[in-house]
């Protein structure tokens, strides 16, 4: 699975978790509310990008949701740049 199927996994899961937008999520980590529908659109992510991601929704994942068994998680306590 590529780095921008993993994130969108990451994004679709939260956002229905939580019942926000792709625009939400994207401006929380990105500070840019473009990136994630860009990636959607065909875009494509940095490691660095990838990475501050799945740091942010390690530490705000919720509790009633399972985290996709596909993909890594930023271990407790590791805080991504």
């Amino acid at each position: 699975m590529e780095l921008t199927e993993r994130l969108l996994k990451l994004t679709d899961t939260y956002c229905a978790a939580r019942g926000v937008s792709d625009a939400t999520v994207s401006g929380i980590i990105f500070k840019n509310s473009r990136t994630i529908p860009r990636i959607r659109r065909g875009g494509d992510v940095t490691t660095r990008n990838y990475s501050r991601a799945v740091g942010w929704f390690s530490q705000h994942w919720p509790d009633d949701y399972a985290w996709p068994p596909a993909i890594e998680r930023t271990p407790a306590g590791e805080v991504q740049a």
